[in-house]
């Protein structure tokens, strides 16, 4: 009789578990998307207004990390800039068995050439 009560508790506890590991898993990856996107719309930004060493803002963003850069003319003048980055979040729950995968874009206008 003494071992009626673990078994219930055992019940109650692995999907209260599952629940809670499952919701903190989702405000990570909410949290981590939120952090991907400032940092590549940080890189663009600094990229496309600010050059070191006369380096291209394309060079600059590749040296943040980003791939894919490019630059697009725009008609009234200045380029518009785009950048993106690949992330991964590991998983914390089997519900999602790869973690959390997306690309996060940035873009900019710069008024140079």
């Amino acid at each position: 009789m003494q071992e009626s009560g673990s078994i219930e508790s055992a019940l109650v506890l692995i999907p209260l578990m599952i629940l809670v590991l499952s919701v903190l898993q989702l405000a990570l990856g909410v949290l981590n998307r939120d952090i991907a996107v400032n940092h590549v719309q940080s890189a663009v930004n600094q990229s496309s207004k600010f050059s070191a060493d006369n380096s291209s803002p394309i060079a600059n963003m590749n040296a943040f990390g980003l791939s894919g850069p490019s630059a697009l003319p725009l008609t009234g003048g200045g380029t518009l800039y785009m950048g993106e980055r690949r992330s991964h979040a590991p998983s914390l729950t089997p519900l999602l068995p790869q973690g959390d995968n997306f690309v996060v874009s940035g873009m900019a206008i710069g008024e140079g050439q």
